[in-house]
């Protein structure tokens, strides 16, 4: 297996300069790669939780409840407590977030045709899925080691 460890290296190398093109691209509406995947799918999911929110990403609650907190300052969401559990919080895109979502969508796809430059249809297709692949054994080990 030796001969693979640098797969590692490589994803990192791939999610620091992703973070470094969202940051490019996104600094002038104050929000970066750590809220741009949050807006997306609130914006897709109206009225989703936190919790739902951060079970999507994979991300811890704390993480999802500090990126909608950013998100809420700018403006571009707003949240509402449950109307039968008032513990709930629900969230909600602004009419502020829409122009940002369509921005930040025209670069979520100029980010994949970026890192797919030269891969043949089959190949894009073939990373996507060792791609999600990795991410399902990853979730997977990280399931059991909390059990």
């Amino acid at each position: 297996m030796g001969e693979y460890r640098e797969i590692g290296k490589y994803i990192s190398i791939l999610q620091r300069l992703n973070n470094m093109y969202y940051v490019n691209q996104l600094s002038s509406y104050q929000i970066g790669f750590g809220q741009q995947f949050f807006l997306l799918r609130i914006y897709d999911n109206p009225g989703m939780k936190i919790q739902d929110l951060a079970s999507f990403g994979h991300f811890d609650k704390a993480t999802a409840a500090r990126a909608v907190k950013k998100l809420e300052e700018e403006g571009y969401v707003r949240t509402e407590m449950g109307k039968v559990d008032k513990r709930v919080r629900r969230i909600y895109a602004t009419d502020k977030a829409k122009p940002v979502v369509e921005i930040t969508r025209e670069c979520v796809d100029e980010w994949s045709e970026i890192i797919l430059e030269g891969f043949e249809s089959e190949e894009r297709q073939q990373a996507m899925q060792l791609l999600v692949r990795m991410a399902n054994n990853a979730y997977q080990y990280n399931v059991k080691r909390k059990d």
